[in-house]
């Protein structure tokens, strides 16, 4: 962004609110230019660079909505936010799901601008000064999947919208989020993650919203960053409901007599399971989900990209810089496998290869794949001998060698670890102190 004041364009067709806007604007050190109606905004555009613009949604001429697909097609690297009345939060999120920056509700409030405005102004900055694009497997290849999440992935970098990850275990939706957060405006503060399944129920209320001189709440933790929630699901509908008014009015009670904490977050939600399906089970509420169900990205399993696999383990073997290569038996055996982990068990395995290989080439015995059919496995239960051991002792030293399988090929992930053993995260929690694994 320039050294000069940035310039800023309002809409709304009544004055008094142009006025308020302008005044406090001008108070910012901003340049303004106020236009009744769509009309005047266009002719202004055509006229003059703007760094952010700020619209009214009904208009004289028009809506804010015709407003937002205009600028995304004619002025793409400004960010655009509609004013909207609390009731109609509908259409902020059609706004949103166009290609809108954010909205505000009203009466606005004058914080909660401000807030914008300093997000907005370092996307615009961000879009003079380029910086490398953060590198992400799963974009590799040229198939139907990958150039759809690179070209809907363009489209969140212009936005504070939350935004829904779907992917089954191992698709890497963390790592999506991540890509998301350091290509947005809130790419030099925290990005947080939250994975719910790995927290006892009665522990949640605390986690989220509590702070103490012992513990940071997660939304605390997250204020002017990105907060990654994995399972939100597991959040009871009271808190789900307390979620949602924390995210719509932007603040978040500290509890007791203190007074509410803005909060100024953005929301990433990962999920293996379509939101709308545990809306229908009774698990989400609907107005939680109708919130946060502005930009959906789902990641395809790695069995339906054979056409690319050879292109995602690549970009791997490029990523580890080990200067080898897959021999065309190699690629053969990894085309043939399940990958029932999807990207992260490739990673996984092409990690090991590549220690392992002893030349240029890795060959089809380098590889160490996880066995997905246990009654061909040299391991069989029908091999193993107890010998003199007692009945418990024999079967805790099964347990501990399937726990300790299942979280070597998901890189001591134990959410996923616990999801390939069909057993809940308390369990292998349990199970791991139990048996003193670490």
């Amino acid at each position: 962004m320039s050294e000069s004041q940035p310039k800023v364009i309002i809409i709304d067709d009544e004055a008094d609110i142009r006025h308020l806007l302008t005044m406090t604007l001008v108070q910012m050190k901003l340049d303004v230019v106020s236009c009744k109606n769509i009309s005047e905004a266009k002719s202004a555009m055509e006229e003059q660079s703007f760094n952010f613009c700020l619209t009214d949604l009904k208009l004289p001429d028009g809506n804010g909505l015709d407003l937002v697909r205009y600028t995304k097609k004619h002025y793409p690297h400004m960010p655009i936010a509609v004013i909207t009345a609390y009731s109609t939060t509908e259409k902020a999120i059609e706004a949103m799901k166009l290609g809108a920056f954010d909205f505000l509700s009203k009466p606005i409030d004058l914080n909660h601008l401000r807030q914008l405005l300093k997000h907005a102004f370092k996307f615009s900055a961000q879009q003079e000064e380029p910086k490398k694009e953060a590198i992400y497997k799963v974009f590799a290849g040229d198939d139907t999947y990958a150039t759809s999440l690179r070209k809907n992935i363009a489209k969140v970098k212009g936005s504070q919208a939350p935004v829904v990850i779907i992917g089954e275990p191992g698709t890497e939706k963390e790592g999506l989020a991540k890509v998301i957060h350091q290509q947005s405006s809130r790419a030099n503060n925290a990005l947080v993650f939250l994975d719910l399944e790995a927290h006892d129920a009665s522990t949640l209320e605390k986690l989220l919203f509590h702070n103490d001189q012992s513990c940071q709440s997660f939304l605390s933790r997250a204020d002017e960053g990105t907060l990654v929630i994995s399972n939100l699901h597991l959040l009871t509908l009271p808190l789900q409901k307390r979620l949602l008014q924390s995210i719509e009015d932007k603040s978040y009670s500290l509890g007791d007599d203190a007074e509410p904490a803005m909060l100024d977050i953005r929301l990433i939600v990962c999920t293996e399971t379509d939101l709308c399906k545990l809306v229908k089970q009774g698990q989400l509420r609907e107005d939680l989900y109708f919130r946060i169900n502005v930009i959906n990205l789902t990641i395809p399993p790695l069995r339906e990209r054979k056409n690319d696999l050879e292109a995602i383990a690549n970009s791997y073997l490029e990523d580890f810089r080990s200067n080898k290569s897959l021999s065309p038996a190699t690629l053969k055996k990894l085309l043939e496998h399940d990958f029932n982990f999807n990207y992260r068990e490739m990673e996984n395995a092409l990690l090991k290869a590549c220690t392992l290989s002893s030349g240029e080439k890795i060959e089809p015995e380098d590889l160490i794949l996880m066995d997905t059919s246990p009654d061909e496995s040299g391991d069989s239960l029908d091999e193993l001998d107890r010998g003199n051991q007692p009945l418990d002792q024999f079967l805790e030293a099964i347990e501990r060698r399937e726990i300790e399988k299942a979280l070597e090929y998901t890189r001591w992930n134990r959410t996923e670890a616990a999801k390939h053993l069909q057993i809940s995260f308390r369990t292998i929690r349990y199970k791991m102190k139990k048996l003193g694994i670490q």
